[in-house]
């Protein structure tokens, strides 16, 4: 009896239907000996500890199984990004279902997902579906819509781990299936769940898991040895290249339509020496311009960033930084942005220790110049 074929048997009343493998499993599994599987997870050596997944890795191919039949809806968080739109494209691709989410998409995530030929379903209502299944959502706010009553999650906001979150998933709790884990993105979860069963990863699954992967490291600015090694297990069987993934969700049509607004904040930039580090201070006008500014400055390279602009009748300030800042200086940029958020009555703060984000009751300028202080405040100590 193989690995797969005990942990069918062991599921009370369990009958394959159509469309299952030998072992008894949805037919993309492949049945391999346990030895094969072991040495499959060795690879991915945070699956074998204790206490480190809301759900054990190996309760995935029941997950899978108790989805058939089940008209699902794949939901990202509101406006939402590669990462949250990858990992719901390459799992539906296992478990076919409507990908959605509220408020659109962010720009390079609409480029993927013109690149996929996928119709994402914006503003879908829930109550339309059997079943929902949550992608890279951190907690109920961040879904745009009412949470929907059952649910399924895969995320990565959790406290540890290479990302040094502070950010705890409030979700998983009350979810039916939750995987969660700190690891650099929700796609970077999905990739190690598909690569341990044995899921075949196509081209275009590869593709989307390694946008979300790419953009929830700063295009691989703060990817570890792990990150790096993912990237290299789905992109190398299909013959892709990261220039190839980065052609889709950086490409030319995206920066030429922000390329008005970042020159003009690139014309304004300024530079804020603190002892060894620099920080970079700009302010943009929308968003989206601010995020692709900020992907513009961490490729080149600067320690630190700081880009404010206005949300609704607020401010918002986005900070990033380098891994060496925390690993070296002990920053800790969502740590900050809270403590200051006491102090200004802030409507909502979030963030990593790389990265942190502040929504305030204040003009731009003034929000974004307490930001700055408060970091170079926290490396000249």
């Amino acid at each position: 009896m193989t690995f797969f074929e005990k942990i069918c048997t062991a599921l009370p009343g369990f009958s394959p239907p159509c469309g299952y493998n030998s072992a008894g499993l949805p037919a993309i599994f492949q049945p391999q000996s346990p030895g094969s599987l072991l040495s499959n997870l060795n690879d991915l050596s945070f699956w074998n500890k204790e206490n480190t997944l809301t759900e054990r890795w190996d309760n995935f191919p029941r997950f899978i199984a108790s989805m058939q039949g089940k008209r699902l809806l794949h939901l990202g968080h509101k406006d939402a990004d590669c990462d949250a739109l990858g990992s719901a494209y390459a799992l539906s691709r296992v478990l076919p279902g409507a990908v959605g989410c509220a408020a659109g998409l962010k720009d390079n995530a609409r480029d993927l997902a013109a690149w996929l030929d996928l119709d994402v379903h914006l503003d879908p209502d829930p109550a339309a579906y059997d079943y929902t299944i949550l992608h890279d959502l951190l907690k109920p706010d961040l879904l745009g819509m009412p949470l929907p009553r059952r649910y399924a999650l895969f995320d990565h906001h959790e406290p540890g781990g290479h990302r040094n979150s502070s950010l705890r998933n409030g979700l998983s709790e009350h979810a039916e299936w939750a995987w969660v884990r700190p690891l650099e993105s929700s796609c970077s979860l999905l990739i190690d769940l598909f690569q341990a069963h044995a899921v075949p990863i196509d081209r275009k699954m590869a593709v989307a898991l390694a946008a979300g992967l790419l953009t929830d490291t700063g295009y691989l600015s703060r990817a570890h040895g792990p990150a790096l090694r993912r990237l290299g297990r789905i992109l190398e069987p299909v013959g892709l290249y990261v220039e190839d993934v980065l052609a889709i969700i950086a490409g030319p049509a995206r920066r030429a339509s922000a390329r008005p607004s970042v020159l003009a904040a690139l014309h304004n930039l300024r530079e804020h020496p603190c002892r060894d580090w620099n920080i970079l201070v700009a302010q943009t006008d929308t968003r989206e311009h601010a995020f692709t500014l900020l992907d513009l400055l961490t490729q080149l390279g600067s320690d630190v960033n700081v880009i404010g602009f206005p949300q609704g009748a607020h401010a918002m300030v986005v900070s990033e930084c380098r891994q060496a800042l925390v690993d070296q200086a002990g920053l800790d940029l969502a740590g900050l942005m809270a403590h200051l958020g006491q102090s200004v009555a802030a409507q909502e703060t979030w963030g990593t220790r790389s990265q942190g984000r502040i929504i305030a009751p204040l003009p731009v300028a003034q929000a974004t110049q307490l930001c700055v202080d408060s970091i170079a405040q926290a490396l000249a100590n």
